[in-house]
């Protein structure tokens, strides 16, 4: 985020501080139908058509630091295998003997000089070739080199590896953009992956992600924590193309004098500017990754969808990299996750309350305001994905804000 960007950025806040209503020409959104929540016909839309042709966030290069280090994800119910190469090369495989299907890593993460299926021994290499077979005599005509390990996109935006199981989708950096752009020195710094955890919460994944969309809950449910953080009314946003979108929201005068208490002997990344000081930059990654970003080291929130009415949320720590393996400053970190933890619990509360208001249908629809576009657009953006051919008319939502999307 360049001076030209923080001007744009310092303008628009002002103004969204300043004014009394929507801008001009903003449209009046219709409600979100509740059976996007509840429907399993749509669901199983989802499951066929988003999960399988966007780029997913599998990994940070920091977890395969060397050749043959693997990790093992769960990528929206498919088990895919990411691995680091004796060439360097980081590539991605379903964890899927091509025998009769059976794994070939077990552990969620380790190393490896082969995968070798946990059922019959066929081994493969890093590169996903066939190479060993046991009692090969046996197979009428087998041919190693037809059956290899099935391939997966993979490719990277600085650190953060993605996934795609479409092999024609459109490259990363390009389905990304202007992310890498906006946030071109994140995508420089080096950062190591800190920390992971995962909770699971009885309530459908959009219902979980669209709480990290807004902050126009904030002054009600995080009245200590984060409504004393942030400036709410200066928040800005922006929506850009392939669904992703961002929040920009500074932080309260108090908090810029006194600093922020629990990350302040944390050293910044390289190149962070002074937006991540000053503001808390939350940026989406459709069609399930939000980041709060700070100078200071910041998560990946990841929602999976485990079933129609329960998620997983990965929450995903990243600080700037430091030498040895013990981060020198563990004991801050400690503090800012237990805080964390802390905010976090006030939003869980709420989620499977309103799970099962929305599957009783008892509000008739969800009702958005200007604040809460962004969730609106991840509708749309979901639909585009889908086809809206594909999606009961009751159960669409069309694209009102295309005139709304920038290209920075």
């Amino acid at each position: 985020m360049d001076t030209a960007f923080n001007a744009v950025y310092a303008e628009r806040s002002d103004y969204e501080r300043g004014r009394t209503g929507p801008p001009d020409g903003f449209p009046k959104l219709p409600g979100i139908p509740l059976g996007r929540y509840t429907d399993p016909q749509f669901y199983e839309l989802e499951r066929q058509h988003l999960w399988r042709s966007t780029w997913l966030y599998a990994a940070h290069v920091s977890e395969l630091a060397t050749p043959g280090s693997y990790k093992l994800c769960d990528i929206a119910g498919a088990p895919i295998v990411v691995v680091h190469g004796d060439d360097g090369v980081i590539r991605a495989f379903f964890n899927s003997c091509r025998h009769r299907g059976a794994p070939v890593v077990r552990g969620a993460c380790g190393q490896a000089r082969m995968l070798v299926c946990q059922y019959h021994s066929w081994g493969y290499d890093l590169c996903g070739n066939l190479v060993r077979v046991p009692d090969e005599r046996d197979f009428v005509g087998l041919q190693r080199e037809e059956l290899g390990l099935p391939s997966v996109r993979c490719e990277q935006w600085g650190g953060w590896i993605f996934v795609n199981l479409d092999h024609d989708a459109m490259p990363l950096l390009e389905w990304l953009h202007p992310i890498p752009t906006v946030l071109a020195e994140v995508g420089a710094a080096p950062f190591r992956m800190y920390h992971q955890t995962s909770e699971v919460i009885r309530c459908n994944w959009k219902v979980l992600a669209e709480g990290f969309l807004e902050v126009y809950h904030a002054r009600t449910i995080h009245t200590n924590t984060v409504a004393k953080s942030l400036d709410g009314r200066g928040a800005v946003m922006m929506l850009f193309d392939h669904g992703h979108q961002n929040m920009i929201t500074p932080l309260q005068q108090e908090v810029l004098e006194r600093g922020r208490e629990d990350r302040q002997a944390l050293p910044s990344f390289e190149g962070a500017t002074e937006l991540f000081s000053t503001t808390n930059p939350a940026h989406g990654i459709f069609p399930n990754l939000i980041t709060p970003l700070d100078a200071k080291g910041f998560p990946f929130l990841v929602f999976w969808p485990e079933a129609i009415d329960r998620t997983r949320l990965d929450i995903v720590w990243f600080a700037p990299e430091w030498d040895g393996d013990e981060h020198p400053q563990a004991d801050v970190w400690e503090k800012r996750l237990a805080g964390f933890d802390v905010v976090m619990g006030e939003d869980y509360a709420n989620l499977e309350p309103i799970q099962r208001s929305i599957e009783s249908a008892a509000h008739g629809a969800q009702v958005l305001n200007y604040q809460e576009r962004r969730i609106w657009h991840v509708h749309a953006w979901i639909d585009k994905i889908i086809g809206p051919d594909r999606i009961p008319e009751h159960l669409r939502v069309p694209d009102l804000l295309k005139d709304w999307v920038e290209d920075l």
